[in-house]
């Protein structure tokens, strides 16, 4: 598997956020002389430690180069004085996250390597450092080693998550095959053998199945897409996705015919979303709410205004009529596979909380008296910014 590339932004957003990226120079660099003159010092630390923990030996001795491993914590620890948290150090450390997944390395011991590299600068500048120097000198090397942990876990993490994801996602692609192949001989055997009752009530119920395994399929497909799809902050206004999304339901011929009331505040009509996620998080939700809808009553009500609890983001409610949850139920209800509808796929309210917890925001469902609620916060696109042209090629 090819390596994932360098989420750019994101590092530098984390660089923000760790007081780093407003340096005007590298606040160890007058201090390379005598906290980084002796970078294999370092490295014998590490490695020390890399030969009293067994995984990690395995891992060195069978790397086509041993001296590797060593090399790099050298690299690394000279960087820090030399180059601070250029875009080199990032490449270097997103690539080391990576192999570190490649490798089954187990994270806890990364993490036990950077809290040594903490105690070695620290047990430096005590000293060399004069006391007055020491403690800006001592935040900066916090800052500097947990940034490198921050990018480095990512790295792990999306390494690994795509990992998993890729292989799900294979299993579902190669499940359709033989789906289509049992469908097909299912359907062969309803035409050779129509005449006897109790073969084509056998062969119809192999082709449910067949076709709700296929659903299944394609649903796990697209919510790895969805779940592997990176956040696009694009100004996206709702009324319209929102209009089509209701008319693609009401299209479906085993829907209800539901009283719809839809109320978008002017202020809350454009959200910091892909168009298509917001398509996709939109129909699960109110696909629910009218295939669940109160049949003596069927009504459901859409309400987005801006969320007075949390700036800059939108509070998007959508209610129904009839209760068919249980409060047990309620805590499942956005798991993967959790469905009431044995032919359902489980997976819509799903990618409802992957897709709105990749913009930072929240979903939460509830009994309300004579119904369901549902209630989204949802990032708002920054004012003076312009919807994408939706002539442009995309």
């Amino acid at each position: 598997m090819s390596l994932s590339d360098i989420p750019t932004d994101r590092l530098h957003r984390f660089r923000e956020l760790l007081g780093l990226s407003e340096l005007p120079e590298n606040p160890l660099a007058r201090w390379a002389d005598v906290l980084g003159a002796r970078p294999e010092d370092f490295a014998e630390r590490i490695q020390a430690f890399v030969q009293e923990s067994p995984q990690l030996r395995i891992v060195q001795d069978n790397l086509p180069d041993p001296s590797k491993l060593r090399r790099n914590w050298m690299e690394w620890f000279s960087g820090l004085f030399r180059q601070g948290l250029g875009d080199e150090l990032l490449t270097r450390l997103w690539r080391s996250g990576q192999a570190h997944v490649a490798y089954n390395v187990d994270h806890r011991l990364i993490s036990m390597a950077y809290a040594l590299a903490r105690v070695f600068l620290h047990e430096k500048v005590v000293a060399s450092v004069p006391g007055n120097d020491a403690p800006p000198v001592l935040r900066a090397i916090d800052a500097f080693i947990d940034f490198s942990l921050l990018v480095e876990t990512d790295a792990f993490v999306t390494f690994a998550t795509r990992c998993e994801l890729d292989v799900i996602q294979g299993i579902a692609h190669q499940v359709r095959n033989p789906i289509m192949v049992i469908g097909s001989q299912a359907r062969r055997l309803v035409r050779l053998r129509g005449q006897d009752v109790e073969v084509t009530a056998a062969a119809q119920v192999v082709l449910e199945e067949a076709a709700r395994l296929d659903a299944l399929a394609r649903s796990v497909t697209h919510y790895m897409d969805v779940s592997q799809r990176e956040p696009a902050a694009e100004t996206t206004p709702l009324s319209p996705i929102l209009q089509a999304v209701l008319a693609r339901i009401a299209a479906q011929p085993d829907r209800l015919k539901v009283v719809l009331d839809v109320a978008v505040a002017p202020e809350a009509d454009r959200l910091a979303m892909a168009p298509n996620d917001l398509d996709t998080l939109l129909f699960a939700l109110l696909d629910n709410a009218v295939r669940y809808a109160a049949p003596e009553n069927p009504r459901v009500s859409v309400l987005c205004q801006p969320n007075n609890g949390r700036r800059g983001f939108a509070m998007l409610t959508i209610e129904n009529t009839g209760q068919t949850l249980t409060a047990e139920e309620l805590t499942r209800i956005f798991s993967p596979f959790h469905s009431t509808d044995p032919m359902a796929t489980g997976m819509g309210l799903a990618m409802a909380k992957t897709i709105a917890r990749k913009y930072s925001g929240g979903i939460a469902m509830g009994l309300i008296e004579g119904g369901t609620r549902c209630v989204l916060t949802l990032p708002l696109a920054q004012e003076g910014a312009a919807p994408p042209d939706a002539s442009a090629p995309r």
